[in-house]
């Protein structure tokens, strides 16, 4: 796992822990779009989708539906 992946997961678990929201994880995907420049495809899809959860209701996932969703895009080989 690149040092940038683990770093993303490291936040994400972060966020997921505190009480689940949303706009907190759309907002750290976005902070975290803005201070890393990310080359790994998988991480960058990931990263663009939850960023932009909050945009409209259809958009949004639920606590168990972002950890599978980042589990199936980012570690699925």
């Amino acid at each position: 796992m690149s040092d940038l992946i683990y770093l993303f997961i490291s936040g994400l678990n972060e966020k997921l822990q505190e009480n689940y929201d949303t706009s907190n994880i759309a907002r750290y995907a976005y902070e975290f779009y803005l201070d890393h420049d990310i080359d790994d495809e998988r991480l960058r899809y990931v990263v663009d989708y939850l960023k932009g959860m909050d945009a409209d209701p259809v958009f949004e996932l639920s606590k168990d539906e972002v950890t599978s969703f980042v589990r199936e895009n980012l570690f699925y080989i």
